[in-house]
Formats: C-alpha cells, sequence, structure tokens
C-alpha cells in the first residue's frame, strides 16, 4: 500500500518536466568523474525533487543519480531518482529522455513513475497495483508472435560488440533505459535488454513491468532481486524484460561474446 500522496509526487514529476522543458536544447553539459555527461538540468531537477520527497515523506531515505544517499537505512523505504534520464539523448536534442522516480520499500521495487516531457505521457503505478498513463488505466497491450516487424529495444550503446544477435526483428536503442522499460508495454515489443545500468535507471521500470506482468530476469531465465545487485547501485548481469511467452524465444537470440560475457 502506497504510504504517501501521489498527487504530490505527480505534481513534482510535473515541476521537474517543466525545468527540463527549459533547458532542452540549451543546457550547460558536464563531464562527471565516471565519463558520463550531467547538465544544469539534471542538477536542478534533482535539487527541487529532493527537498519536494523530504517535505512530503520525511520518514523515507533517498538515492539520487547526482547526489547519492541520504538516510537510506535497513528497513526503511527509500526514493531512487533519476532526474533526466537519458542525458546523452537531452544534450543531443533527442526527445527520449525520462524522469524517473521510483519507491524500494521490504527490498522490492514498490512503486514507478516515468514521465516523458516531450510526449506529454506520465506512466506510473497505482495503489490498486495498476499502471495508469495520464490518469487512465494502462493495461500492457498483448505481444505480437516475433516476426521481422517486432522491437528489440538495447539499453547499452555497444551492444553489438558485447553481444551476437540473430533476433529476426529491428534492434533500436533510444538512449534511455527508462523508456525503454515502458516499451515493453507494446504489442510490437518483444524485448528490452537493460545491461551497464544503474539502480536509478531501473527502479521505476521494474516496478510498472511487475504491475504489467513482464517477466524480469537474466538471459538464462534467473531473477535479479534488488538484494543481488553490486553496491555501486550496478546490474552485476543483463537483464532482458519480455512477456513470459516470449522471454525464452528472445533470449536464445542474444548471446553474450565469449570474450565480452557479462
Amino acid at each position: 500500500m502506497q504510504q504517501f500522496d501521489l498527487a504530490e509526487i505527480i505534481e513534482l514529476a510535473h515541476r521537474a518536466a517543466e525545468i527540463g522543458l527549459r533547458y532542452f536544447g540549451k543546457a550547460g553539459v558536464e563531464r562527471k568523474a565516471d565519463r558520463s555527461l550531467v547538465t544544469e538540468a539534471d542538477r536542478e531537477i534533482e535539487r527541487m525533487v529532493k527537498q519536494g520527497l523530504k517535505a512530503a515523506t520525511p520518514d523515507y531515505g533517498f538515492i539520487g543519480e547526482e547526489s547519492g544517499l541520504s538516510g537510506v537505512a535497513a528497513g526503511r523505504p527509500y526514493w531512487v531518482l533519476d532526474p533526466l534520464d537519458g542525458t546523452g539523448a537531452f544534450v543531443s536534442g533527442l526527445p527520449t529522455w525520462s524522469f524517473s522516480l521510483g519507491l524500494v520499500a521490504g527490498g522490492e521495487p514498490a512503486f514507478g513513475l516515468v514521465n516523458q516531457p516531450i510526449t506529454a505521457e506520465m506512466y506510473y503505478t497505482g495503489a490498486d497495483g495498476r499502471v495508469y498513463r495520464n490518469g487512465d488505466y494502462c493495461p500492457a497491450q498483448p505481444p505480437r508472435p516475433v516476426d521481422s516487424q517486432s522491437m528489440l529495444y538495447v539499453t547499452a550503446s555497444d551492444t553489438h560488440r558485447r553481444y551476437g544477435i540473430t533476433f529476426d526483428g529491428k534492434l533500436r536503442t533510444l538512449g534511455s533505459a527508462a523508456y525503454h522499460g515502458l516499451m515493453t508495454g507494446r504489442s510490437y515489443t518483444a524485448g528490452v535488454l537493460q545491461d551497464k545500468v544503474y539502480l536509478w535507471d531501473l527502479a521505476a521500470v521494474l516496478a510498472i513491468n511487475a504491475a504489467w506482468g513482464i517477466k524480469v530476469a537474466t538471459l538464462d531465465g534467473r531473477p535479479m532481486p534488488l538484494s543481488a545487485w553490486n553496491e555501486d547501485y550496478t546490474l552485476p548481469a543483463a537483464l532482458l524484460f519480455s512477456a513470459p511467452q516470449l522471454f525464452d524465444e528472445v533470449a536464445a537470440t542474444i548471446v553474450p561474446r565469449t570474450s565480452c560475457a557479462t
């Protein structure tokens, strides 16, 4: 059960979108120590949202991509924020960047919200365990059989070097793990390969995909509970998001190259 005011969280997501849109196309860009990109928009959104979450849920912890941990303790729910998922897309002028906010409670993804400012679409999980889009119930579409028009989305830009992929359909990367995580609800999506990502990239869509009934597992079908993630919040192995009836078929087309296996 959600122990927060959903309307307050949605309002924070709308305010985050306004900040992102204000900076889109003209944000100053820097490189962090890990060589990833960060902009003024990332930092301003995170400051605003962190402050808002503290006011709305003072007993919850917080993990943010830009500011790290605050108040995270065993047994305590905590928010996980990526203020601007897809910073590379954002600074390149692509529309596929997202605001991603998840809540972890009891060691499991308990709530997820992803806002896509350019398309004006906000997806989130409700207290009833269902997924909503802009306030309307949004079930996952029934998956189509895999054919030449099916989509396999990959998050890591070097996927073609690290995996041998024989998928019969189309291979796409949109620059945002959160955006990819929403594509699982579309009938033409056969799967999404999430690799080389952090918890803040996936916390929200893990909750959304669980509500949709999407299977999320390693390529050999093993579950990946949050307790098995690395201490730096990275994935120890790639995860495939796919409808249960398609999972094995899609997984069989994705083979780690021997020299780059995860």
